[in-house]
């Protein structure tokens, strides 16, 4: 395949979350086995946890990048072009690096499938993965930091052996597949931890997913240290936005702490130099001015309290900001909205580009009181209009509630008024 045609056949994969779809690791394993593993080529840093992974893992990576370690990164979702997943020495991976192995890992699939070895095809997620993995081993990457995708014990990303599993912040998400508790939730993202780990590293936790945390990591003989107030207190400096992301940054640099006690050449320098350096897109990310309008994918509770905490300190220093809101139908609508609708001047709400999107006309019904003023918008341009016009040159917008819709945002960009 070329690269357009390799784009083309991976976004025909459709959607990551298909009811009924089957979880289990048989598929990803023995695609990757198919494929030579190209997953056991490279150290690995495996992160889970509910909200901060991303960014955990861009401060992870741009410390091993800064201290000249060839580096790979992979997360999800993407917010604008599927390449975004896959980074390779801090740069997109190319269409050109793209192509060959996603041709590689389609070849496969398919003789597997003939073969019988495989009785479904893989998923969307399961191929990704497979095509990241191969690309990371493929340019001779030293270390990879790992972004889990879903849970943790049966997500495809749970085929490497890490040198050290990270836990940020767990709270309550995707309950249809996970479990309706944090408890539940933890156990699943727990499943990372295997014998032979040498560490594992958590952010703090409540007490429910703290005492999962432990009691995994004791069955698995995994060494496993919480952070502490002590911890957070020390955090190196970054240029992400938000009380959450000085956690984020402790954590990290303990992960950092921990490779370079396993002789990795990670001097304080390189944390300090790669933290200040790191982005992380749509995350409280300003992306304009005049108005200033700044991202946030605050799709569950536990964001939209970090968020929450972020607009009571901006509004210190500011007028209270317009929110341009819109979510997709499987969300926590209801806690969401009460904890950032009141915090805005006004809200305009609209919906994703994407079928599973709540109506926005619904949503004003459920939540528009909520807010000091609301209206609504069929689109993401439409949402902005109105959105700048109640700002004014002066005020701020934050875009949030969904993932999707902080990609249009970014795709979008701001038009001149």
């Amino acid at each position: 395949m070329n690269p357009s045609e390799a784009l083309d056949y991976l976004q025909s994969l459709g959607l990551e979350l298909r009811p009924g779809r089957r979880f289990d690791l048989r598929t990803i394993q023995t695609l990757l086995a198919e494929l030579g593993h190209p997953e056991r080529q490279f150290a690995s840093v495996h992160i889970a946890g509910t909200n901060g992974k991303g960014s955990v893992a861009a401060l992870v990576e741009a410390a091993a990048r800064t201290a000249r370690i060839r580096t790979g990164l992979y997360t999800s979702p993407h917010l604008q072009r599927l390449t975004e997943r896959i980074r390779i020495r801090g740069e997109e991976i190319a269409p050109q690096e793209l192509a060959p192995a996603a041709s590689a890992v389609r070849a496969a699939a398919e003789r597997l499938l003939a073969a019988g070895r495989l009785d479904l095809a893989p998923s969307f997620f399961e191929i990704v993965t497979a095509v990241g993995m191969l690309a990371f081993a493929r340019a001779g990457i030293e270390l990879g930091v790992i972004e889990v995708g879903l849970g943790g014990r049966l997500d495809a990303t749970n085929v490497l052996a890490p040198r050290v599993a990270v836990f940020t912040p767990i709270g309550l998400d995707h309950e249809a597949y996970l479990g309706s508790t944090v408890s539940a939730i933890a156990a699943e993202k727990a499943g990372i931890l295997k014998p032979g780990i040498p560490r594992a590293l958590s952010a703090i936790q409540t007490p429910e997913a703290a005492a999962v945390l432990a009691e995994r990591a004791a069955a698995a003989g995994v060494p496993l240290r919480a952070l502490t107030a002590a911890d957070i207190a020390a955090a190196p400096a970054t240029a992400l936005r938000g009380r959450h992301q000085v956690e984020n940054a402790a954590l990290a640099a303990a992960v950092c702490a921990e490779l370079r006690s396993q002789g990795w050449d990670l001097t304080p320098a390189a944390v300090t130099g790669g933290f200040a350096a790191a982005r992380w897109p749509g995350r409280l990310e300003r992306i304009a001015e005049r108005p200033d309008v700044y991202l946030d994918g605050a799709h569950n509770p536990m964001a939209a309290r970090a968020l929450a905490a972020y607009l009571d300190e901006f509004r210190e220093r500011h007028a209270a900001p317009v929110l341009i809101y819109g979510s997709m139908r499987d969300k926590a609508i209801e806690e969401i909205c009460e904890l950032l609708f009141p915090r805005a001047a006004a809200v305009v709400i609209t919906a994703p580009r994407q079928p599973r999107a709540l109506d926005p006309a619904a949503l004003a019904r459920a939540c528009g009181g909520l807010a000091p003023a609301v209206e609504t918008a069929p689109d993401y341009p439409s949402a902005l209009a109105a959105a700048r016009r109640r700002a004014g040159a002066e005020g701020a917008i934050f875009v949030t509630g969904s993932l999707y819709l902080v990609g249009e945002a970014r795709e979008h960009g701001v038009p001149p008024a």
